[in-house]
């Protein structure tokens, strides 16, 4: 039965799809005061491990949101990698990747260094719960989005309701749509982008599975057996404190799902299938079950490894590709709907959640009447392109040296009338045809997976008034000792005392100061009399927006300067340790001369760093002048 209901309240906005990006988009933008619905044509939350590692930018826009705590409860260190020899011959293994042997060095404006594991099921299930308990949102499964029509100012979607016994199209109109529904999405096809890219065939495919290991070794380490280039096996433990049967102090080693990964030449993949050396599974669980413990048996040699019930079993190809466009008017897409790529480097969840950060704030101010510049929300895809195109050099790079594939290709895709490049190549003094050493531990894991270096510079929504002018560096990759400029990653800076009217009370820092909901102008001065003058053209910016800052040097009295301030729009506090000053304005010559646009600069004796709801700098200006321009630029 079919029955048809039309919607009479207008929610702001769609979110298509249930996984990370659209659970993070939505938490978002409620906490920005937006409505939203999250639907899902899943029946239930999906299973499996999936995309594990979550990198330590993220942790720290997580840090921004409100929901670090609760990631760091439910997920583990990296894990290293117990290499044997296939089939096992009792030798021990060669440990890889070894994060615990690694001396990491702590710095003060990098407060979260090392990747966390967490299996994607667990890492959703912690977004609906906080979405139901902060906002009582619920993920809608069983709802599919059919069709749209985008109009001036709404959207009218078509969405297929699958109930127990029914199912229902509804049409509902929405101020805005966003399309995180993956590769496959039906918002990137209604809007028509292209997508344009590449199988790496020569890199073959592997059969991805979840399963219950009996007597399985804890959830310390992987272990993996045989080449990725020829045949191999890998299997990781779940690692999360999180899961139903999760880590106690007298039971540690609880969680029985592990993540199988088989690669081989001898495994024929479909969708709905696979067949191992001309032998095809049965369709059924079951049957696809057991295969799959014979072919975990065959290739580990470990016939005592004793598996319980099948969680779910599934084929990835590796594909690179991406769109020229990330939407237009009131559609918008992320994560898989605009990129795909290897999951070597673990990048591709991470660059979904970054998507959503970029998003949000944008929408969010133009919803609300309080940014009507086209521009702002063209700079999504101005900002984020260069960004993903990058990345998925960075992560196809690493898939060649994993499978030792070396093919000389290129893609060009159009990006608002003009070229960019994917470069798919591995460089090498071999034939292209000539197949390279392969393997995990052939994969070289360079500090800019870690993602703090991705910038934003250039952008024409950034300002930076420094002189001389910043260099626009790779958008992926920026040297540790490379001072902040617009654009770049906004640094920690721990240790700052809160200053009162009458007393001072308590430290913080800026990562608990910072706000997905608005800016965050941090005022550096030499004299008093630019705290005022700042903090009056600050006060220009639309109401709720800003954030102010001001940021007394080390050493210096600890004296209000500010009086009659509402609460939680300004802030002062006292540097104690010099890490602000030190951090943020290294590369900032206090005498250089400023771009002006025409207008004549006039030195206030301080600096403001104008620091983004996604994170990132988006002003450092040195006059009252430079303040105004940054308000037009992203507010008019």
């Amino acid at each position: 039965m079919v029955s048809k209901i039309t919607s009479a309240e207008r929610v702001n906005v769609l979110i298509v799809g249930a996984g990370p990006v659209g659970l993070v988009s939505a938490l978002l933008l409620l906490r920005d005061g937006l409505s939203v619905r999250v639907i899902a044509k899943e029946t239930k939350p999906r299973t499996g491990c999936r995309g594990p590692g979550i990198q330590p930018r993220t942790l720290e826009l997580y840090k921004f949101l409100g929901v670090l705590d609760d990631i760091l409860a439910g997920s583990g260190p990296h894990q290293s990698i117990h290499q044997y020899t296939s089939p096992d011959n009792g030798e021990p293994p060669v440990i890889l990747w070894d994060e615990s042997k690694k001396k990491v060095e702590e710095k003060v404006d990098k407060p979260y260094l090392s990747t966390r594991i967490i299996a994607q099921v667990d890492h959703e299930a912690i977004f609906r719960a906080c979405l139901l308990r902060d906002y009582g949102c619920q993920v809608e499964f069983g709802t599919e989005l059919i069709s749209y029509e985008q109009g001036s100012d709404t959207v009218e979607a078509t969405l297929l309701k699958s109930l127990t016994h029914k199912t229902e199209t509804e049409t509902t109109k929405f101020d805005w749509l966003i399309g995180a529904d993956g590769a496959h999405s039906v918002v990137r096809k209604h809007l028509g982008c292209s997508f344009l890219g590449q199988s790496i065939k020569k890199a073959g495919g592997m059969l991805l599975a979840d399963i219950h290991l009996l007597n399985g070794w804890g959830d310390d380490h992987i272990k993996a057996w045989g080449a990725l280039a020829e045949k191999s096996l890998l299997i990781r433990p779940y690692m999360s404190a999180f899961s139903a049967q999760h880590s106690t102090p007298s039971q540690p080693k609880s969680d029985t799902r592990v993540q199988v990964m088989i690669a081989s030449q001898d495994v024929e993949y479909t969708t709905e299938n696979f067949k191992l050396n001309g032998v095809v599974g049965d369709g059924n669980t079951k049957g696809r079950r057991d295969m799959l413990v014979d072919m975990i048996h065959e290739l580990s040699g470990r016939k005592d490894l004793v598996f319980g019930d099948l969680i779910g079993i599934g084929v990835w190809r590796p594909n690179i590709r991406m769109v020229d466009s990330f939407g237009k008017g009131k559609v918008w897409i992320a994560g898989d709907a605009a990129h795909v790529h290897s999951p070597t480097g673990g990048q591709g969840l991470n660059s979904g959640v970054q998507d959503a950060f970029n998003l949000c704030w944008k929408l969010s101010l133009v919803h609300k009447g309080k940014s009507t510049s086209n521009k702002l929300m063209a700079s999504y895809t101005e900002e984020r392109m260069r960004v993903v195109k990058a990345m998925l050099n960075v992560t196809t790079r690493l898939l060649r040296q994993a499978f030792g594939v070396n093919e000389d290709k290129t893609v060009n895709i159009e990006v608002n009338s003009a070229q960019t490049t994917i470069s798919t190549t591995t460089t090498s003094t071999n034939s292209p045809d000539k197949k390279q050493p392969s393997g995990i531990n052939n994969i070289v894991r360079g500090f800019e997976l870690r993602m703090f270096g991705i910038n934003y510079r250039g952008s024409s929504i950034v300002l930076d008034e420094v002189a001389p002018p910043a260099e626009v560096l790779d958008p992926y990759k920026m040297s540790p000792e490379e001072p902040v400029r617009g654009g770049d990653r906004a640094p920690e800076a721990p240790d700052l005392k809160i200053l009162h009217e009458n007393s001072s009370d308590g430290i913080t820092s800026l990562f608990e100061i910072f706000d997905t909901t608005k800016h965050t102008a941090l005022v550096f001065f030499k004299s008093p009399l630019a705290i005022q003058e700042f903090s009056r053209a600050l006060a220009n910016y639309p109401n709720g927006t800003m954030r102010i800052v001001v940021i007394h040097p080390q050493g210096s009295t600890e004296r209000v300067l500010i009086d009659g301030k509402q609460e939680g729009d300004v802030v002062e506090v006292l540097d104690t340790k010099g890490h602000a000053y030190g951090s943020y304005l290294r590369g900032v010559d206090s005498n250089a001369v400023v771009a002006s646009e025409g207008a004549v600069s006039q030195d206030t004796g301080g600096i403001v760093i104008v620091i983004r709801p996604d994170g990132h700098v988006g002003a450092i200006v040195k006059d009252v002048a430079g303040v105004d321009r940054y308000r037009r630029k992203v507010f008019t």
